[in-house]
């Protein structure tokens, strides 16, 4: 039994560098694409609500990133894999691509509150992060 659990947890971890990778080239990824950040200012407005509105909607009771402590953290990234589980095949390009700023603001939350995670807690953040990798590579294959 016991070896089962150590088996099962160096599986876990696996999984979760195979995330935290995915989540990094993501994350470069997305560094370049904000170079080509648009200079009118009611298009930045307008998008900055639009994001607002999907983290509402992906994060329900979580949309005030900031507010999110330790403890609900995981819970948080939760109800996102929930919600976009359910809205997914619905979602265009543009759509992912807000998705990703809410992922990413959420991802950024984790890294400030990282010293006060528990390895529990990391480890399960990192699976739910390579699922909604997961998500978004499974709806680029069916384009």
């Amino acid at each position: 039994m016991k070896k089962m659990h150590k088996m099962i947890g160096k599986a876990a971890l696996v999984m979760a560098f195979g995330a935290f990778l995915t989540t990094e080239a993501s994350a470069q990824a997305t560094v370049k694409s904000k170079t080509t950040v648009k200079t009118n200012v009611g298009v930045m407005q307008q998008d900055t609500t639009s994001i607002k509105q999907w983290e509402q909607n992906l994060l329900g009771t979580y949309a005030e990133v900031n507010t999110i402590s330790a403890l609900n953290l995981r819970q948080a990234y939760i109800t996102l894999l929930e919600n976009a589980r359910a809205q997914q095949n619905t979602w265009t390009d543009k759509d992912w691509n807000k998705v990703h700023a809410v992922i990413n603001k959420l991802d950024a939350r984790k890294n400030a509150l990282e010293k006060q995670l528990g390895a529990d807690d990391k480890a399960k953040i990192k699976l739910l992060q390579g699922e909604l990798r997961a998500l978004e590579t499974k709806g680029d294959v069916k384009d």
